[in-house]
């Protein structure tokens, strides 16, 4: 074999080695799309369907480009939303029949598949959000609150438990006493803030009394010059020491039963940590005529008595997930 041949040959290996190496290196430098797992996350209860997103982790997910991504089984899937993509983390809300088991979640490129079994679904509402609902007294009402929040709603609390591994929202229109048609929704903090106000400064048992109080003193003081020392004595006493006397009596509450008000009440929108998160909350349901809502008098009474009832008061819980930017 000549030197020629010989050289050639050697050039030709080498230049084969040489492509070899850099198919393998640019492999490795651009990445091939790897998913490490892969879940779905339920999300809004829609009556018989439910709301799910599901999530995708891994390495170089956009890479050669964004991928489609295909659930496995994918009948019955429906209104899938734009994916949210980044490099290691991909998004995507999407409906289903509220018995809908995911099995494997694909993600497809011009390039190829690629496949991972779906690890589980986290966060069913329903099951990993413990809800209870207990109808307080109206003379603990009082007593916390004042005459008017007693007799001008029914006070619920309700208790709730979050296992999720996320975080949930409960906004206080999502809360309704479903028994009644139609359903019967909560009063905002500020709206039964401004009933206790009422009761406080106009309408109240101790308003009225003081409000009478000085007003016989201030009328008094105004038509004194008229009448002897006597009287005069009588509007000094009843201006002074009578009306500290009956305040040192009937004691005025309402700065604690405000800070009650504002502190326990339940806000517009409360979250509940993830993974054992509590809340413990009161909501006001108005009352019809100062009249106490038959359907949860009834209720109440029944558990009392120690009979298995179903909750009246229905909650909308909607857990908390993070997305990137679309």
């Amino acid at each position: 074999m000549s030197r020629s041949v010989v050289r050639a040959l050697k050039l030709g290996l080498q230049t084969t080695l040489a492509a070899v190496f850099l198919t393998a290196f640019a492999s490795i430098a651009w990445g091939q799309a790897a998913i490490t797992k892969a879940t779905i996350f339920k999300q809004i209860d829609k009556g018989d369907t439910l709301g799910f997103v599901v999530q995708v982790e891994g390495t170089n997910l956009t890479s050669p480009e964004n991928p489609r991504i295909v659930l496995l089984p994918s009948t019955g899937v429906t209104n899938p939303g734009p994916p949210s993509y980044t490099p290691t983390l991909i998004t995507m809300t999407f409906t289903a029949s509220n018995t809908y088991v995911p099995v494997e979640v694909t993600l497809s490129y011009t390039t190829g598949l690629v496949g991972k079994s779906i690890t589980g679904t986290e966060c069913a509402p329903d099951v990993d959000v413990t809800k209870s609902f207990l109808v307080e007294p109206e003379d603990q009402v009082a007593k916390k609150y004042g005459h008017g929040v007693s007799k001008n709603f029914d006070v619920v609390q309700v208790s709730i438990v979050n296992t999720c591994p996320l975080p949930v929202l409960v906004p206080l229109a999502g809360i309704s006493l479903a028994v009644t048609a139609p359903a019967l929704h909560p009063f905002s903090l500020s709206h039964v803030t401004s009933i206790f106000s009422n009761d406080r400064t106009f309408s109240g048992p101790r308003a009225i009394f003081f409000n009478i109080v000085q007003g016989v003193a201030t009328l008094g003081s105004a038509i004194e010059p008229f009448f002897g020392s006597g009287f005069t004595q009588g509007v000094s006493i009843v201006g002074g020491g009578f009306t500290q006397g009956a305040g040192t009596i009937w004691k005025d509450l309402s700065s604690e039963q405000l800070q009650n008000l504002t502190s326990q009440s339940f806000q517009g929108t409360e979250q509940i940590a993830a993974s054992g998160g509590s809340l413990q909350k009161s909501v006001f349901f108005p009352r019809t005529k100062k009249k106490p809502n038959a359907q949860l008098t009834t209720w109440s009474k029944a558990r009392d008595k120690g009979e298995k009832v179903s909750d009246p008061i229905t909650m909308k819980v909607i857990p908390v997930l993070t997305v990137g930017e679309k």
